[in-house]
């Protein structure tokens, strides 16, 4: 049986981007767009929203724990816990949790408030150790009647959570309850009232009131980025609630607003929800914080003079293990088109393998909002990417009533001469260039990037252009530590590239509408993928069926957007579902109907090998390409139960955790990956792919999250530091193995090389076409003395072992420290990687010493690397008065921790650097005094971005707070920067300072730690 995708591709948003404070309009463009990005104010008031790192009882606090059995009314079957689940806190020796069956409202827990409360206005706050509950149901009975809340307990365990701001009545019978709101588990532990000062509320409530008003003055409100998030204000690290964003803007000076024309803001994305304000008057709302939308602003915008443009976010909703980075997080603009245009353009390009040929069909929309019936001359022109010349163009006339849109299909072809197919290894791309044209004036342009290429799946394969393709990459979480989900030009381009060159191909790349200008960087670097709606649990409170309106919004707004990206071959419906039959059945439909006729549509699933799934019952057989996550002990036992049930489908093994790791360290690695992968060479070869979680650490509120707050599971750290598990799977994804660098002779300028290429049924499998192989001569500083290539030969996966000989110039033999060979891929990607070092490497040397105790007491000492890179690891031995020595393990980090014996003595300490020629000579003795001072926070990483100074770090579970002192010169650290926040710290820079000077300090509310020795950071380094 045969399921096909054939494929092409359009669409952009706005024909013509201007810079912020500018626009530019060609001759032949009627679409201006002012770019609205860039420095807003940001604010929050009392009530909309709390953090909860900062969060602690005082003395004025009214606290109601479970054991409370005067005041705690349980009703079901509730039993009482004695630990957090997951090494989560708890509040008190206890907690009470109930298991629900049948989603019974009656089966709840209220904690009713003392008698003697005094009426007023209170914040009300919950506490709870880790629950298996996605969305339960929390209610809050105040003096104004009943606000339930819906809180995700995977997240926040073991903190003082806020339910918000209630009056309440002396004498009454008020409470907070929890109830479940599905067939999981409700925990609750303690409830606590803290007393709000009356006029400071009110006054507040009337501050909200009048936030987007024109005559508020916002001088005082902080200056935050867009795209951003109000996490980059350390005062909001942890916020959860609503915030305030403002922008004055005037229209351009060179902007003609006509009769005819009209106004939109563009918004590509807003978490969750956004509400939208223009001079003080209300103009839009959105639901979704990953997908974008526009608003109508001609009647509301000032042609003549300032706008406020005011937009209150609110970052509520927590949806599964990620962080809910809340506010602006991606561009926003103003755009100007006159009353018609082209909404809508996708072009699906059917490629003729064997004639070469490709059939072109493009789908276009017109708008036509005027009170006149029109009629419009289309004009479409196919070129290349990049190339003004056309290859062909499509044109028709089109009626279009008013006040409507008209939907309407051409066709065309182009030659063989003019087909190049887009392959992973070949991204070939093309232009769709649309016009509108009325009276011969053009009323509209539209210019989108496409793809050629055919994607088809049998009984056991997928075909990439006719070719069997087994690849794999990986998830890759939306996240950055100090961008969050905003990610700039410059992160997303740097993932992409550490991606490729670890062998990504084809990824599920995560359960989230993604950044547009990731998927643009995959269309040109070259990577498949699925894109998927942020739909993670159908009991979240949004999703109503059977309808399913808003997730239909979301599915809608994401094709729209990206239909015509030649990396997306599929989209998915959702990931992780439970009792899902109807919801994947009818959202599986819709997308197919009415969205994308010629895409794969897949809902990524964890169940179909339960011992009651069958086909009837488990929708992962409605896929197209069905897609499976497995974190199980015997993998290869989920996937031969899904063969059996669901005979003759190809499987993608959309999420695999080959370990989630217990620290930060950049030691840490896969050592079962290629176990893992064994079973899918040579056999269970209906496995087309895998995609592995997680390419990056990200953020996460989730129990078992590292203390600094990042979910340690990626080849790269959340500041996109390599780990060892980097280099693992780079080889590992290779479609070559046995790699081998033998006969080396440095003087005579010759090696031999030699590898095999993996068969048909071994994972990952490809042809390789246009390929090299690179060979780099290095001295000891990693400098290039000489570099060269060589082209290959078609590798495919009947080509077997390939060997040959390389050669160099012998008149730079005498300065090498290093040969460096890799195969690389048609468009430059590294395929495999193996060095050879010809010398030991130099002496290292030991940047700073520190000793002190960590939260246990223990005595340590801390040696600092640094950046030197005479190694690629190292380790350090102490050595104790009586001679004893003790040695650390090899590491890349930039540290090395040992322990300190308490009758150590006269101490001293070395550091030696590894290379693959051995060990260098170890660094001149360092002298070791023990201190019985704190320890201070290990830092991994600093940045200088928009005048801020970024610092990353680790982070202990005793941490209160963090204090970071600076200045421009050592001696001088005038400045400080503190913050409740585990894991980043940020800090404000004087308008064009370039270095930094700094240290850091962490408390736990008993002690203070020492301070991390002197450091810098600067724009003017190499």
């Amino acid at each position: 049986m045969f399921f096909y995708l054939k494929l092409a591709f359009l669409l952009s948003v706005i024909s013509l981007m201007g810079c912020s404070g500018t626009s530019e309009q060609k001759k032949d463009v009627v679409q201006q767009s002012y770019v609205l990005s860039g420095d807003w104010k940001f604010n929050t008031f009392l009530g909309d929203g709390s953090n909860y790192r900062d969060i602690s009882p005082t003395d004025k606090d009214i606290i109601i724990d479970n054991t409370d059995t005067d005041l705690v009314e349980l009703n079901g079957d509730w039993k009482i816990g004695k630990e957090g689940a997951r090494g989560s806190r708890q509040w008190g020796n206890s907690h009470v949790y109930h298991w629900s069956k049948n989603n019974d409202h009656s089966h709840n827990a209220k904690y009713y408030f003392p008698e003697n409360l005094a009426a007023g206005y209170y914040e009300h706050f919950i506490y709870y150790p880790f629950g298996f509950g996605l969305h339960n149901t929390f209610a809050v009975k105040h003096s104004g009647g009943l606000t339930k809340h819906d809180i995700n307990q995977r997240n926040r365990d073991g903190q003082w959570v806020s339910l918000g701001i209630y009056h309440i009545d002396a004498h009454k019978k008020h409470y907070v309850s929890a109830a479940p709101s599905s067939k999981s588990q409700v925990i609750i532990d303690a409830v606590m009232l803290r007393p709000i000062d009356e006029k400071a509320y009110l006054q507040a409530e009337k501050n909200k009131a009048s936030a987007p008003l024109i005559t508020v003055d916002d001088s005082t409100w902080y200056d935050l980025k867009v795209p951003g998030h109000w996490g980059m204000i350390n005062k909001y690290s942890t916020y959860t609630g609503k915030g305030w964003y403002r922008k004055h803007f005037e229209l351009p000076n060179d902007w003609q607003i006509k009769k005819n024309e009209k106004l939109r803001l563009h918004f590509e994305g807003v978490y969750h929800f956004a509400t939208v304000y223009l001079n003080g008057e209300y103009v839009g709302s959105h639901q979704g914080g990953f997908t974008p939308f526009e608003i109508d602003i001609t009647d509301a915008v000032n042609t003549k003079g300032n706008n406020i443009l005011a937009v209150q976010a609110d970052n509520s909703p927590m949806v599964g293990a990620t962080w809910n980075w809340g506010g602006i997080i991606r561009d926003v603009s103003l755009v100007k088109t006159q009353d018609a245009r082209v909404t809508y353009q996708y072009i699906h390009a059917e490629p003729d393998l064997k004639k070469g040929t490709a059939a072109l069909t493009i789908k276009v929309r017109i708008e036509n909002v005027s009170s006149d019936n029109r009629t419009f001359n289309f004009s479409g022109d196919i070129s290349y990417a990049g190339e003004q010349a056309v290859l062909t163009n499509l044109h028709s006339q089109v009626e279009v009533a008013a006040n409507s849109i008209k939907e309407f299909e051409l066709t065309s072809a182009l030659s063989k001469e003019q087909v190049k197919l887009w392959h992973f290894d070949r991204p070939n791309l093309y232009h769709l260039t649309s016009r509108i044209s009325e009276n011969d004036k053009v009323v509209h342009t539209k210019k989108d990037r496409f793809g050629i290429r055919k994607i088809e799946l049998t009984e056991t394969q997928m075909l990439l252009n006719g070719d069997p393709v087994r690849i794999g990459g990986y998830n890759r979480v939306s996240d950055h530590r100090y961008w969050g989900s905003s990610e700039p030009y410059e992160l997303l381009a740097k993932d992409v590239e550490l991606m490729k060159n670890a062998g990504a191909n084809f990824m599920r790349i995560m359960h989230g509408t993604q950044n547009k200008k990731l998927i643009e960087l995959c269309d040109e670097k070259g990577i498949l993928l699925f894109e998927e709606i942020n739909v993670r649990e159908l009991n979240n409170p949004e999703i109503v069926a059977p309808d399913y309106l808003i997730t239909k919004q979301w599915a809608k707004e994401m094709v729209v957007r990206d239909i015509n990206h030649p990396s997306i071959i599929g989209w998915s419906v959702g990931n992780e579902l439970s009792h899902h039959y109807q919801y994947v059945e009818t959202m599986v439909k819709y997308v197919k109907e009415e969205l994308d006729p010629h895409r794969l549509v897949t809902n990524v699933s964890n169940t179909g090998y339960y011992k009651n799934d069958t086909a009837e019952n488990d929708p992962l057989g409605l896929s197209d390409l069905m897609m499976q996550n497995i974190y199980q002990k015997d993998p290869e036992k989920v996937i031969t139960t899904i063969a059996e049930r669901w005979p003759n489908r190809p499987l993608f093994v959309s999420e695999y955790g080959l370990e989630r790791f217990e620290n930060a360290s950049l030691d840490n690695d896969y050592p079962n990956f290629n176990s893992w992968h064994e079973m899918l060479r040579g056999r269970n070869t209906h496995v087309v792919g895998t995609s592995i979680w997680s390419f990056n650490d990200y953020r996460s509120a989730y129990a078992q999250t590292l203390e600094e707050e990042n979910r340690s599971w990626g080849i790269v750290n959340a500041w996109r530091q390599k780990r060892r598990g980097y280099a693992t799977l780079q080889k590992g994804l290779s479609p070559v193995k046995d790699f081998e660098l033998t006969q080396i002779d440095l003087n005579s300028g010759q090696a031999h090389v030699e590898f095999m290429v993996r068969g048909a049924k071994d994972y990952p499998s490809y042809r390789m076409q246009g390929y090299q192989l690179s060979w780099q001569l290095l001295d000891a500083k990693g400098e290039v003395l000489a570099e060269h290539h060589k082209d290959l030969p078609l590798l495919t996966p009947s080509s077997g072992r390939w060997s040959d000989t390389i050669h160099w110039s012998a008149d730079v033999t005498k300065q090498v420290s290093q040969l460096a060979v890799k195969l690389l891929s048609t468009n430059g990607f590294t395929r495999y990687t193996y060095t050879h070092d010809f010398t030991l490497p130099k002496q290292a040397e030991i940047e700073n010493l520190l000793t002190g105790v960590d939260d246990s007491g223990n005595q340590k000492v801390r040696v600092f690397i640094g950046d030197q890179k005479p190694g690629t690891q190292y380790f350090a031995k102490l050595t104790q008065q009586n001679g004893q020595i003790y040695k650390s393990k090899t590491t890349i980090d930039p540290y090395i921790e040992l322990d300190l014996p308490n009758n150590a003595g006269d101490a001293s300490v070395v550091l030696v650097a590894i290379n693959g020629a051995g060990e260098g000579k170890p660094s001149r003795p360092a002298r070791v005094k023990a201190s019985k001072q704190l320890l201070p926070p290990v830092i991994w990483h600093s940045m200088i971005r928009d005048q801020k100074f970024i610092l990353g770090f680790d982070g202990k579970i005793d941490d209160k707070s963090y204090r970071l002192r600076y200045g421009e010169s050592a001696d001088k650290l005038d400045k400080i920067s503190t913050t409740s926040g585990r894991g980043m710290i940020v800090a404000d820079l004087a308008d064009g300072q370039k270095t930094v000077y700094y240290q850091l300090q962490r408390t736990t509310g008993k002690t203070n730690s020492s301070w991390t020795p002197v450091q810098t950071h600067s724009l003017l380094a190499k």
